[in-house]
């Protein structure tokens, strides 16, 4: 996928029902199950723990996640997220890039 490719694609929430998010107070907070290894599993079956991963956000990152809803474009949410922060952001174009290249490899998203 090229450079532009990516700049026009429309990122939107993984439909995926195991995925969840909610608003407590002004940020979001999105739940997905862990992914075990073998050996994590083996450790995870004798000790316990949550099976859920608990991913709150902060308010920079909340808003990004609120534009990943398959109506903006990347480079729109670029624009959005540079026009609610400013200079607090910059470049606002690698942060989005950075946060958006995580929530694609934690398969919180898809880009259409």
């Amino acid at each position: 996928m090229s450079k532009k490719d990516i700049l026009l694609s429309k990122p939107s929430k993984n439909p995926e029902p195991k995925i969840t998010w909610k608003r407590e107070d002004e940020i979001i907070v999105i739940s997905y199950p862990k992914e075990f290894g073998k050996i994590e599993k083996w450790f995870h079956n004798r000790i316990g723990g949550p099976d859920l991963v608990r991913r709150p956000l902060d308010k920079y990152t909340t808003l990004i996640w609120e534009l990943c809803d398959g109506k903006n474009t990347v480079i729109e949410i670029i624009d959005l997220f540079d026009a609610q922060f400013g200079e607090e952001v910059a470049p606002a174009s690698s942060r989005v890039q950075k946060f958006l290249e995580k929530l694609l490899e934690l398969n919180l998203i898809i880009l259409k």
